[in-house]
């Protein structure tokens, strides 16, 4: 510590404001309600090939830019490290590096080595992600084991992924702290964009008569399922509904040419490519539905921001969706299953679907704010230093 102040490093993320995954908004939201906290100095390490943030502070934290290696599998890692070599360089001296993706763990020991304390946040089985081959799958396996030896905290946003990782680390080490969805001056900055119908009509879309996917579009990600369910499903819907991709992926080049070629001969299929902040919101208020078609991973943050829209939700079954949005939404576990759903839910009655919304909204606001949320990690910042 430098006098009273308790020093904590941001790293392992593209960086801030937010304009790419969940991890950044996390960043974004822990510095904008933690920096009223006196007791904590923090600086967040921003990816220069992604972000040009021109300014030396961000809601208060410092904010260094340094480049990466710009290859899929190096360019978190390559990151991460010169963040840290960069850090003792120029003698930072942080009592603590909240760190994350469990890929950078890696890194762990040479903070350890210097008696950084370190919190790390993870993703649940990011191994099984169809993205990697054998070798990144088998270092991502490697990693959680490093991440239970080297880590003072694992940080776990779904206590499925904290069962998990109570396999092989010490269960005083994990904690579960969950994610947050979207706050009141998040919605009221997309209404700066004017006009719904005008919005909308860029896209070639109408309110209320679109299903909406939001994500990378990487294969864990399903969008093809997606694509091919409502496909099958469109002579059943009404015909002016269309299917809006909101999203895309800096590296899946083969993948991102099959969906398309997937969606060639439907015209009623979009693809908006990335939308961030007010225009994802925008699109996300003026949806029938979202469908979240997520196989991998814990806390999915666009499945919790969907809720504290109020979003009419379609979910991917899995035990930890199931945690996140409970009676709040509908699940499949096949394409089959999900053509059907689609079919229904346009079919239900506006009470239902009003009721539906409000129970999700609800469930967002009582179990996922941000200002508590953050309040949880100063609580674990204060406390890992007497650890």
């Amino acid at each position: 510590m430098r006098g009273d102040k308790i020093r904590i490093g941001f790293f392992g993320t593209r960086g801030v404001p937010a304009s790419y995954s969940g991890f950044e908004t996390f960043y974004d939201k822990l510095i904008k309600h933690l920096s009223s906290e006196p007791d904590f100095e923090i600086t967040v390490f921003n990816r220069s090939n992604y972000l040009r943030y021109p300014f030396r502070y961000f809601k208060g934290a410092k904010v260094i830019s340094l480049p990466s290696l710009p290859q899929k599998h190096l360019d978190t890692l390559s990151h991460t490290f010169l963040s840290f070599l960069y850090s003792l360089y120029y003698s930072l001296s942080f009592d603590i590096a909240l760190i994350c993706i469990v890929g950078n763990s890696a890194v762990l020991p040479f903070f350890k080595a210097f008696g950084i304390k370190t919190i790390l946040n993870v993703d649940g089985e990011d191994w099984r992600r169809k993205k990697w081959g054998k070798i990144s799958s088998f270092y991502l396996r490697l990693s959680e084991k490093i991440a239970g030896k080297f880590a003072d905290i694992i940080v776990a946003d779904a206590l499925e992924v904290k069962k998990y990782y109570e396999k092989f680390c010490p269960s005083h080490k994990i904690v579960y702290i969950p994610y947050g969805g979207l706050e009141e001056d998040d919605l009221k900055r997309a209404e700066l964009l004017g006009d719904d119908e005008e919005f909308l009509s860029k896209f070639g879309i109408e309110r209320r008569k679109y299903f909406l996917f939001v994500g990378r579009l990487v294969p864990e990600n399903s969008p093809h399922v997606l694509i091919s369910a409502f496909k099958r499903a469109k002579d059943r819907l009404p015909k002016d509904f269309k299917l809006v991709i909101v999203g895309d992926a800096p590296y899946e080049t083969l993948y991102k040419d099959y969906l398309r070629g997937l969606s060639k001969g439907c015209d009623s299929i979009v693809f908006t490519g990335y939308q961030f902040s007010s225009s994802y919101i925008k699109l996300s208020q003026n949806a029938f539905s979202f469908v979240l078609c997520a196989t991998v991973g814990g806390t999915h943050p666009v499945l919790v921001e969907q809720m504290s829209i109020g979003s009419l939700i379609i979910s991917y079954d899995t035990p930890s969706n199931r945690e996140v949005l409970g009676d709040c939404g509908f699940y499949f576990s096949s394409e089959s299953e999900l053509e059907k759903i689609l079919v229904e839910v346009v079919k239900l009655d506006e009470e239902k679907i009003s009721e539906m919304k409000s129970r999700a909204k609800s469930r967002a606001r009582e179990s996922y704010s941000w200002k508590e949320i953050s309040m949880k990690y100063a609580e674990l910042f204060r406390n890992v230093l007497s650890r």
